[in-house]
């Protein structure tokens, strides 16, 4: 054979390659086909022990979107919105270097999204409060979907994370499904819920939408919003009334305090909380009771509602009473790391011991600071870096976010353009992670080695290189040569991951974080109640796609998930839109945040009185009805059950039902499921 045609051989040679998926907290591991570099097709890793060899359509069509609209190279603009030019990576980090040295630390803003490795986030973390020595440094995905999730595990557990593991799901006899659903969300797992049921285990649904997944449990709660303090107590109290909780918890703080409160939480207080019977609840109560394995999972339906912080530590408080398993399969990929990571203001959430382990090696850290949605809502940030990351679409009251992001200087670290590139001053191209190197914490605290299953396309860096260099430009080091350089020091710094061996993630196998409770308590959980809807509204809530992940950025790139989303639409129960007489006419909703107008549609998922719309509508955005109100506790945006006006041309259209969700209570019975 000769030279030229060995070279084109090699060149459409196909080798297998193993990567990361970049969605889910499930972190599942793929099998890439590439081909001259590039990734041609996706496919499952049998040998996989997350996916089980079964990911989810998302992930297996990953490959489709890796080479199209990619930023390949460095951008800066001359003013906002001003005229893109194409720069190397030495210009471009001088400018985003002169504006950190020339700025107010307390006005630079850092926010992490969960796109990145651990090394990353360290590498970010520690180029925040060390070398710009600004506190502002946050986790911004988690801040947007389950700080109040991480807060509840660490109050009540000592551990920002979840205790129980995948594996667990076929060893329990009962699963309490809140506010989440796998069934869209996170196919592997509902898979093997699929398989644990089959054999056995029995599974509720609890939440205020009929989500796919209730339809396949044996007991469906449908809670109207905020009503879920109320019911999770009611079953507390019917536990510890027949003695059924777990050995030894009478010794655990704060025993006492709780068997007191869940007390006054008698069947009638916790029936006025259902859009049920109260049958339905007696029942799911006779079940946890009788559970002597009993697992618990909690998605953003509890995250993102009306006292959510609240329905978060109600439902951990009854896991600790029975002795549960908790699992928290978390949003995007890393989110879990990027936390345990230090992302968080003034490293508040690290102990004190590990504060001053990492101040010791890399200098003072600055207390004090601001979440992300903070500064974006109300502050008035001079300088914003952000990793991999959408706010004009995601956040809050968009309108107020541009102009946040208009008044500072933006340095987007990303993999494609979006909404918030439009408004960025520099952008630096990033590899997605199939392309990356270093290691991922899943959402059952699953530390995952991550290498490059094909090389980026373009000049695109990792974050912890752009960190190292940014530093170096301003004067200081981090020492950092390669990803594992970084590992080491996570081992070394990070709560809870002294356990993790380097040399076993070098030789590609999956390690774990601290898990295990450390010193438990219960947590009593101030009772908001069923949201108040105003007369003539409806409630409105944030629906997932099957075939999009979040916002879309990724996944509307691909083709067939494309074609199969179709347009959006506003979904209504079938009987109000029968009543109203407007299946397919165009209709607008308005909350008091903004409007958007979208044909309504039918969908067996929705209650009457409410109205559901997908997150991964890219031409008329969801979040231009989420107003800017933040949890007190979390500073997480109230995403569900806003109350929204629906008009017909000039008319207003009211819910036809006499109350918000009454009309389910005979059509989601246990004897229909």
């Amino acid at each position: 054979m000769r030279r030229n045609d060995i070279n084109i051989f090699k060149a459409n040679a196909r080798v297998a390659s193993l990567g990361i998926c970049p969605y889910c907290g499930l972190a599942c591991r793929l099998r890439f086909e590439v081909r001259g570099g590039r990734a041609s097709s996706t496919g499952p890793d049998p040998s996989d022990p997350v996916s089980g060899g079964s990911p989810c359509i998302r992930g297996l069509s990953v490959h489709e979107a890796m080479y199209r609209g990619r930023l390949m190279a460095p951008i800066v603009r001359g003013g906002k919105r001003g005229r893109p030019r194409t720069v190397g990576w030495r210009e471009a980090l001088e400018i985003v270097a002169r504006e950190l040295a020339g700025s107010d630390p307390e006005g630079v803003h850092f926010a992490i999204s969960g796109r990145v490795t651990n090394e990353d986030a360290l590498a970010l973390v520690r180029t925040a409060l060390a070398i710009v020595g600004t506190p502002n440094v946050d986790n911004a995905s988690a801040r947007v979907c389950h700080s109040s999730t991480v807060d509840a595990l660490r109050e009540i557990y000592g551990v920002p994370a979840s205790t129980g593991t995948l594996d667990d799901i076929g060893e329990l006899d009962l699963l309490l499904l809140a506010g989440t659903n796998p069934a869209v969300d996170y196919p592997p797992m509902y898979s093997r819920i699929s398989r644990a049921r089959a054999r056995g285990t029995a599974v509720i649904y609890m939440g205020s939408v009929a989500a796919e997944t209730s339809r396949a449990s044996d007991l469906s709660l449908l809670v109207r919003p905020g009503g879920e303090v109320a019911v999770l107590n009611y079953i507390a109290r019917e536990v510890i009334e027949s003695r059924a909780y777990a050995d030894g918890v009478e010794l655990v703080d704060g025993f006492r305090e709780y068997r007191e409160w869940v007390m006054g939480y008698d069947l009638t207080r916790a029936a006025d909380a259902l859009m049920g019977s109260p049958g339905e609840l007696r029942r799911a109560a006779e079940l946890v009771a009788g559970s002597a394995r009993m697992g618990v999972a909690s998605g953003m339906g509890l995250a993102h509602g009306p006292g959510g912080c609240a329905a978060l530590r109600s439902l951990y408080d009854l896991a600790l009473l029975k002795g549960a398993r908790v699992l928290t399969m978390r949003g995007l990929v890393n989110v879990q790391g990027v936390g345990d990571m230090g992302a968080c203001p003034g490293l508040r959430c690290w102990d004190d011991a590990s504060r001053s382990r990492a101040e010791g090696r890399w200098g003072p850290i600055p207390g004090g600071g601001i979440t992300f949605t903070d500064a974006l809502l109300g502050g008035s940030p001079e300088v914003i870096l952000m990793t991999d990351m959408n706010p004009v679409h995601s956040m809050p009251s968009p309108r107020a976010v541009e102009r946040a992001l208009e008044n500072s200087f933006v340095v987007c670290m990303c993999s494609y353009p979006n909404e918030t590139t439009e408004l960025a001053d520099v952008l630096l191209p990033t590899p997605l992670m199939p392309e990356r190197e270093g290691t991922v914490t899943n959402g059952e605290r699953r530390v995952r080695p991550v290498r490059p299953a094909a090389p980026p396309p373009g000049s695109q860096l990792q974050e912890w290189r752009i960190a190292s260099e940014l530093a170096r430009i301003l004067g200081r080091e981090l020492g950092y040569s390669s990803a594992m350089d970084v590992t080491r020091e996570i081992v070394e710094l990070v709560p809870g991951y002294r356990s993790v061996d380097p040399g076993a993630l070098a030789s590609g196998l999956d390690q774990w974080a601290q898990k295990g409770p450390i010193s438990p308590r219960f947590a009593l959980a101030t009772d908001p109640g069923p949201v108040d809807v105003p007369p003539g509204s409806w409630l409105l809530v944030d629906l997932r796609s099957p075939h999009h992940f979040l916002g879309g950025e990724v996944t509307w790139r691909v083709r067939s998930l494309a074609r199969a989303s179709g347009g959006p639409a506003v979904l209504m129960n079938p009987a109000d839109l029968e009543e109203l007489g407007i299946e397919g006419l165009r209709v607008r909703v308005c909350s008091d945040a903004g409007c958007l107008e979208a044909p309504a549609r039918g969908s067996a998922v929705i209650p009457r009185g409410f109205i559901g719309y997908h997150l991964s509508n890219r031409r008329a955005r969801y979040n231009d009805l989420v107003p800017p109100e933040l949890s007190g506790c979390s500073r997480t945006p109230r995403y569900k059950f806003i109350p929204v006006r629906v008009y017909l041309g000039d008319a207003q259209l009211v819910p036809p039902s006499a109350e918000i969700g009454a009309a389910p209570r005979a059509e989601i019975g246990a004897d229909s499921l």
